[in-house]
C-alpha cells in the first residue's frame, strides 16, 4: 500500500491533485478499519487471558483512532467535492 506522501510525490509519477489523494485516503482507510476490526474481534474471543488485556486494549484504541481519521478524510472529501462559489 503506497502511502500518501508516495502518492503525491513518488519517483514513478508526478504530484497528484490533493482531492485524488484525499479520496484515496479515505479508501485505503476504510479498508484499514475493517482490517483492525478482525483483529479486535480476534483478540476479543481467543485471547481471553488477563496477560493479553493490554494487546486487546491497544487494538481497540487503535481501532478508535483510525474510525477518527476515516471520519475526518469523508468530511474532507464531501468538503471537496462541494462546488467552488
Amino acid at each position: 500500500m503506497a502511502t500518501v506522501r508516495d502518492r503525491m510525490f513518488g519517483s514513478l509519477m508526478g504530484p497528484q491533485d490533493p482531492k485524488d489523494v484525499t479520496r484515496d485516503t479515505a479508501r485505503d482507510l476504510t479498508a484499514l478499519v475493517g482490517e483492525l476490526a478482525a483483529l479486535k474481534a480476534d483478540a476479543t474471543h481467543w485471547l481471553t487471558d488477563s496477560e493479553y488485556a493490554a494487546l486487546r486494549h491497544r487494538l481497540g484504541a487503535a481501532h478508535a483512532a483510525v474510525e477518527a481519521a476515516l471520519v475526518k478524510a469523508r468530511r474532507r472529501v464531501r468538503l471537496n467535492e462541494q462546488p467552488q462559489r
